[in-house]
């Protein structure tokens, strides 16, 4: 069995959302958990899975036991947004502001921080960013955090003894487009700041 945890595969900036592994599976063995807070409030907790019919029955069981929240008004208010398109629309305005953000902080990262690369964003609500080699991303969060700024070390993304030190994620989902210029800005000052002195 295979938990497939898909909270942004909607959220494509270009073409056509990727397959899910649950549509390509055959011997419903994937079970498919999806979430509708980050599209529509993320304090809702609201979500849903798709299995077999003796799992979602099973877990209906063990929902009720363990959580009262959200209630069942709230349940069928966004069935009925879903049904309606709403959500899919919803997706389609959150795609395009996102695609507009994420092209905002790429043309910041290459006007105030050239020495780093950037993955092109495809989907999500963040950038996967590589910093110098001599970088430890933790140390630069710390120093980030105290000018305003939040990264994300990215360390924990991998599954080695010894990650590499370098990497961060940057968030653009809830940051005014105005303020990614000058966010990415002070990161920048923040990088130079912990730069090992030049060799003469």
């Amino acid at each position: 069995v295979l938990i497939e945890d898909d909270y942004e595969s909607e959220n494509r900036l270009h073409g056509d959302p990727l397959p899910t592994l649950k549509s390509l599976d055959r011997s419903d063995r994937v079970i498919y958990v999806g979430s509708l807070s980050k599209s529509i409030a993320p304090g809702l907790r609201l979500g849903y899975v798709v299995g077999p019919a003796e799992l979602i029955t099973e877990l209906r069981g063990i929902r009720r036991l363990n959580l009262r929240h959200p209630t069942v008004y709230m349940q069928r208010a966004f069935a009925l947004f879903l049904s309606l398109g709403h959500h899919d629309a919803l997706l389609r305005r959150l795609s395009a502001a996102y695609r507009h953000r994420a092209q905002l902080l790429i043309d910041a990262l290459r006007e105030h921080l050239p020495e780093v690369q950037a993955t092109p964003v495809s989907g999500g609500a963040s950038c996967w960013v590589r910093g110098p080699d001599w970088l430890d991303a933790a140390e630069l969060a710390r120093a980030a955090v105290e000018l305003g700024v939040l990264i994300e070390p990215g360390s924990v993304f991998f599954n080695e003894d010894t990650p590499p030190t370098n990497y961060f994620r940057l968030g653009f989902s809830s940051i005014d487009d105005a303020q990614v210029a000058p966010g990415i800005a002070l990161l920048a000052q923040a990088l130079r700041a912990l730069a090992p002195p030049q060799k003469t």
